[in-house]
């Protein structure tokens, strides 16, 4: 036997002292090639196996497996003898020195083409060496495609696939660890690893939107590049009583495994399982590159390692024998053996084999154990158990201290986390690159899941037999986890509930009804109790989709309940408790973001004129500053944080006290929009950007210190480089400058983008600048920015506007925001997004960075934390009830809304009948989890001619008709990304939608067949409009021009170049031999159509126009604008002959009744006003009722001043 076969095996690698040598990648390829030669030669190709190569060479079984695992060191003398054994010569550049795990583990951490996420940790590992060398046999040298590792929770499937994969990791380009312990669908999955692979190919990390294509774009990957794929815990998705099937909803996964095993690559899955998955057992054999590797328990010798682990322990070889043999050498076993050996019997294992043998441990599975031990538990002990199960992932003591109910229970929390630690049920986690903070804990996968269940049986018992004990202190759901971490509290926990209950009952209205009694137990008038029944029970109706509206919650501790988009209209909050749970936001589209510097406030600026602040821990609302009279485009905290600016399209810069909400400062001198506010990094000045075309700095006692002029356009971007000694700008006339901060010169002006510059960004360490541009590029500038020694970079990848950056605080990452309703993460040094993070579903105007957490603001009335990573953490989503669309409808008799959102109202008509309601008669609403929110700009409603149908536009890209005797809905996906137009022709056989993709589409109402494609528009088409007779279509883009089409041919007869902003509304005039358009650069136009020409301009709004309609005779134009007024015009002369006041928002939407004597509007405000056009005075106003309606929190404790307040804006009795 070699030396090195006499090396004691039983050793704990993190600490072992590495010695010997080990083949390095270039003596592997060497004798792997010699090997294969020979076996070509002597065997016809068949491998030699390890018993014919221990033959050939003298080498031991043992020293054969520590070269070929190329991780334990043997001498240099083994090598040789291996080499010689095939005519080869063992050089220097053959061999070199093995490395731990620990530097193993820091080398896949800085690794780009590995991506560990939250793989088990193996530094400690027993044994193992047979199962390591088949392993290394299967996947490396024979290529294997599938590999499962099987065995019983707790046997160590996890820990050797790790191990294994760390020895593997050089055979391979990439290395990937997924865990389904979470139970993500095929879809989830998918999407995580092509976020990954994607940006190694160079390629753009737009993941495709259907199953399909994203499995066939992950097998092209795997075709291209060697991967190594370890998917953990496949057991979780695995039918519970039918073995090997997968769970209703998780079939996919089957036929994934089936591709892998059947299609060329030269990638490979690692799966461990507790089962054979039926496609692996249908697929392996010998010939096939299916294989299944049953773990066993580990060895006595091995076993003995995990005791002395846990301290000092006394017992004869036999008796060891017969204790680790009892428990099957299961580790996790093992493990809590030896921790209830060492506390109860002194570490006796003696009188541990005597207690056992009365009979009253048989172990069979590691779930018998685990019932065991959690049955020894203090109820006390079970309960922080099943927290952590709530948690999902590591938590620490302080987090779980904060979820108990009662004081003298919260100071026991770091005993009773002790005592399970001791027992091997919790276990400490290390920092990762996730979760860099130290001192958390968590759960095993088979004891999380064991410990899981038994929480679901719990609370379905407690629901059955009304005696509530783990419902009442313990919520199912965290409403302030991160968003995916709810998302699985939701998938595992309270959907599994919902499960057994509507199978114990008979439907859902048994269940409401007894969650509805157990609700009235809870309410005690005469003093407040404590914990989580009733939020819990809450939930649960929610998730049930049952309505809530009237119902009467008063003087219930309600927390944790997600009541978000839930439509409370008329329920009874009074006196309750409402700490910790959340509700919708009254945010409107979300314009700025900034975190402060300690990164525990994000503030919003919004587009109703408001500046909000949220704590983001808990994401409270702390207060509402109340002073812009309309959109907020940027807030700033200062250095310090003690102070905050906002600037806007109402020309103003405020600076506001963060602590006291007071308005110190109002500063007035730019005479248009403010775009940007910036402090400089002393906290000293203020830097801004106007529509003025000037930059201005100012103290923070409002005196401007210098005006800053030069260019030539509006000016959308500051931002001062660390040192304080130059100040960059960007602006609409394509440059980025950069200014002296001292003496106010232009130092440069740095030339290269082709449109406006809107954001510009130093680095943290001031060697770089991004700029970003209207055409979606981004521009890294580094060198000598004030000289013309200097360098550029071009980011492509976004497909519109770039509105915000932002640098990570190392400089190592840019974050960018567009209007492509993405955010893009970049790695700055190779210039390649590295991910791109959906979520939002409209334009992302303002991103924030502060530590590891981006903060985004969009135009769907979101604000989104995210970690560097692109994980979305928490969502705060508005909820507001402007109106954004009317329609009329041609038989007169019905009037059509839609606000925001997907919601339709329909009124009774006329409304000049004091009779007629002032409410809605008809609701319709697309089918969603709750109310929908998702939110646009420009959302529109066309009737068809016959008054029957109503089609409006989807955000999703579809395209929606309601049929209004039914009520029923028909919708299809129309376009690649949101719609914002859609109109019938007079026919009512075609149907014409324009959408954010930049086309026009044409299609058959009956078929919903698309006819044509208009293509020409450079950016997102806004409006649309029919001629009288069907023939020509016009349309309206962002891209600030008016293309006129040929319905019949689909070609563009004609361009309307001329306004300077997003064209938003069109309509036809002066039997169609004229156009009128509406344009955000606040004035309308009159068109000659045969001409081209402009022949008229009316000024007078001072705010984007989004809405014009004519009256019946033709003679009269109205137009509601931004500025909050309405306009009535002569259209023969131009004059303006009335202005309307009585809306408090944007008007966006104008409609003539059939007479001509009233009009119509609606606005942001939520309101619709009726109008006498021969006076100008408002008749009637209608208006729809807001989501929170009439719900009373008269009483209520645990919300904020500011939480309050917005919950009356949504209609709330305070």
């Amino acid at each position: 036997m070699d030396a090195n076969a006499k090396k004691s095996k039983h050793s704990r690698v993190a600490s072992a002292r590495v010695r010997g040598v080990i083949l390095s990648p270039h003596g592997w390829q060497r004798f792997q090639a010699a090997k294969q030669q020979a076996e070509s030669e002597e065997t016809w190709g068949k491998r030699f196996t390890q018993e014919d190569l221990s033959d050939r060479t003298g080498l031991s079984l043992n020293t054969l497996s520590r070269i070929f695992k190329r991780e334990l060191g043997v001498d240099r003398q083994s090598l040789e003898l291996l080499f010689r054994a095939f005519a080869l010569e063992l050089t220097k550049t053959d061999y070199l020195s093995p490395i731990t795990s620990e530097e193993e583990l820091a080398l896949q951490k800085v690794n780009p083409q590995q991506d560990w996420d939250n793989a088990v940790d193996a530094s400690v590992f027993y044994g193992r060496e047979a199962e390591l060398a088949q392993l290394w046999q299967w996947v490396v040298t024979e290529r294997c495609r599938i590999v499962g590792i099987l065995g019983i929770g707790g046997i160590g499937k996890s820990t050797i696939a790790v191990k294994a994969a760390l020895q593997m990791q050089p055979e391979f380009e990439i290395v990937v660890w997924r865990s389904l312990v979470n139970a993500p669908s095929l879809d989830e999955l998918l999407t995580s690893l092509l976020k990954f692979l994607m940006p190694l190919q160079g390629d753009d990390p737009i993941i495709p939107g259907t199953l399909d294509e994203k499995l066939i774009l992950l097998m092209q990957y795997w075709r291209l590049q060697r991967c190594l794929l370890i998917l953990d815990n496949a057991e979780t998705i695995l039918h519970s009583e039918q073995a090997g099937h997968w769970r209703s909803g998780y079939e996919a996964y089957g036929q994934w495994l089936r591709t892998i095993g059947e299609t060329h690559h030269q990638s490979c899955c690692l799966l461990t399982s507790r089962e054979k998955p039926q496609e692996i057992a249908m697929m392996e054999g010998t010939q096939s590159r299916v294989r299944s590797l049953p773990l066993n328990g580990l060895t006595p010798d091995d076993g003995r390692a995990i005791f002395r682990e846990k301290g000092v322990f006394t017992g004869s070889e036999a008796q060891w024998q017969n204790l680790i043999n009892h428990y099957g050498g299961n580790p996790l076993a093992l493990k809590m053996v030896a921790a209830a050996t060492q506390d109860v019997f002194n570490g006796s294992i003696a009188d541990f084999i005597a207690y056992i043998s009365q009979g009253t441990f048989i172990f069979g599975d590691i779930r018998d154990l685990l019932a065991r031990q959690f049955n020894r538990l203090s109820t006390e002990e079970q309960k922080i158990l099943y927290w952590f199960a709530i948690h999902r992932e590591p938590v620490a003591i302080a987090q779980i201290r904060e979820n108990v109910v009662g004081s003298a229970d919260q100071q026991s929390v770091p005993q009773l986390i002790n005592s399970l630690i001791r027992r091997s049920l919790i276990e400490k986690a290390k920092p990762t690159l996730l979760e860099k903070i130290d001192g958390l804990f968590f759960l095993q996968p088979v004891v999380m899941e064991y410990v899981t269940e038994r929480l679901i049986q719990k609370v379905c018992t407690e629901f059955a037999t009304r005696q509530l004990d783990v419902l009442q202190s313990h919520s199912l759901i965290r409403v302030q986890a991160k968003d995916y971490i709810r998302e699985i509290q939701l998938r595992l926990i309270v959907q599994s509930v919902l499960e057994w209950l509507l199978s114990s009952y008979r439907n859902v209205t048994e269940v409401e009804d007894r969650a509805r009694q157990l609700l009235a137990q809870q309410r005690q008038p005469s003093r407040y109790g404590t914990g989580y029944v009733a939020g819990n029970l809450i939930n649960l109706l929610v998730q049930l989709k049952v309505d809530l509206r009237g119902s009467d919650f008063s003087f219930l501790v309600v927390q944790q309940a997600d009541l978000r988009q839930v439509n409370l209209a008329g329920v009874n909050f009074q006196n309750a408790d409402l700490s910790k749970s959340i509700f919708s936001e009254s945010l409107n589209s979300a314009m700025s973001i900034d975190i402060s510097p300690d990164g525990e406030i994000v503030a919003v600026g919004d587009s109703s004129g408001l500046v909000y602040l949220w704590q983001i821990a808990t994401t409270q609302l702390l207060a509402t500053f109340e002073g812009h009279t309309s959109w907020v485009w940027c807030v700033a905290f200062s250095p310090d944080g003690n102070r905050l600016a906002s600037s806007g399209s109402d020309t103003s810069i405020r600076l506001w006290d963060v602590q006291s909400g007071q308005c110190l400062r109002v500063l007035t001198e730019h005479t248009g929009c403010v775009w940007s506010v910036n402090f400089s990094p002393d906290g000293q000045r203020l830097a801004s950007g106007s529509d003025d075309q000037t930059v201005r700095v100012w103290n923070l006692q409002g005196d401007c210190l210098q005006v800053l002029q030069g260019h030539t356009k509006n000016v959308y971007s500051v931002h001062f480089s660390p040192d304080n000694q130059t100040l960059a700008s960007g602006s609409k006339d394509e440059s980025v400058r950069i200014w002296d901060v001292m003496n106010g010169k232009c130092l440069n002006v740095l030339q290269g983008h082709t449109e406006g510059v809107h954001c510009v960004r130093y680095s943290p360490d001031g060697q770089l600048l991004a700029s970003g541009s209207f055409s979606g590029s981004i521009r890294l500038w580094s060198g000598q920015l004030h000289t013309n020694a200097y360098q550029s970079t071009v980011l492509h990848g976004h497909t519109n506007w770039v509105w915000s950056m932002a640098f990570s605080p190392d400089g190592s990452i840019l974050a960018s925001g567009s209007d492509d309703g993405t955010l893009r993460l970049w790695n700055v040094q190779d210039a390649q997004c590295i991910n791109v993070l959906d979520g939002h579903t409209d334009d992302v105007l303002a991103i924030a960075i502060r530590g590891q957490l981006i903060a985004s603001a969009s135009q769907d009335q979101t604000v989104r934390l995210w970690n560097l990573h692109g994980q979305s953490l928490k969502t705060l989503r508005g909820c507001t009830s402007g109106i954004r669309s009317l329609s009329l409808s041609p038989n007169g008799q019905t009037l059509a809304s839609r606000g925001q959102d997907e919601t339709i109202h329909l009124w009774h008509l006329p409304l000049d009948d004091n009779l007629s309601p002032l409410r809605p008669y008809k609701t319709l609403q697309r089918e969603t989890d709750t109310i929908s929110c998702l939110t646009s700009w420009t959302s529109y409603l066309s009737f068809s001619p016959d008054s029957q149908t109503v089609a409006t536009n989807g955000q999703d890209g579809s395209i929606l008709m309601w049929n209004l005797q039914t009520g029923s809905l028909c919708e299809w996906l129309g376009h690649d990304a949101p719609v914002w137009t859609v109109m019938f022709n007079p026919s009512g056989k075609i149907l014409a939608s324009g959408s954010h993709d930049q086309t026009v589409r044409l299609w058959d109402v009956d078929t919903h067949q698309c006819l044509r494609v208009l293509r020409g528009h450079q950016d997102g088409v806004r409006s649309i409009a029919f001629n009288t007779d069907g023939q020509r279509l016009v349309s309206g883009s962002s891209d600030q021009t008016i293309r006129l089409w040929d319905v019949q041919t689909g070609a563009c007869l004609q361009v309307l170049p001329g306004h300077t902003g997003g064209v938003f509304t069109l309509t036809f005039a002066a039997n169609d031999r004229q156009l009128i358009s509406g344009s955000f650069d606040q004035t309308i136009r009159l068109w000659d159509l045969q001409t081209g020409e402009s022949i008229k301009v009316l000024r007078g709004h001072t705010g984007g126009i989004w809405t014009v309609a004519i009256s019946p005779d033709g003679k009269t134009l109205a137009s509601g604008s931004g500025d909050q007024t309405i306009r009535l015009w002569n259209l023969q002369t131009g004059n303006c002959l009335q202005v309307l006041h009585e809306h408090t928002s944007w008007v966006t939407s104008v409609s003539f009744s059939s007479n001509g004597q009233f009009l119509l509007s609606g606005s942001d405000d939520r309101t619709i006003k009726l109008w006498d056009v021969a006076t100008g005075r408002c008749i009637r106003t209608l208006i729809s009722d807001r989501l929170y309606e009439g719900m009373n929190i008269q009483g209520t404790r645990g919300l904020t001043n500011a939480q309050k307040a917005t919950l009356k804006a949504l209609g709330a009795i305070v």
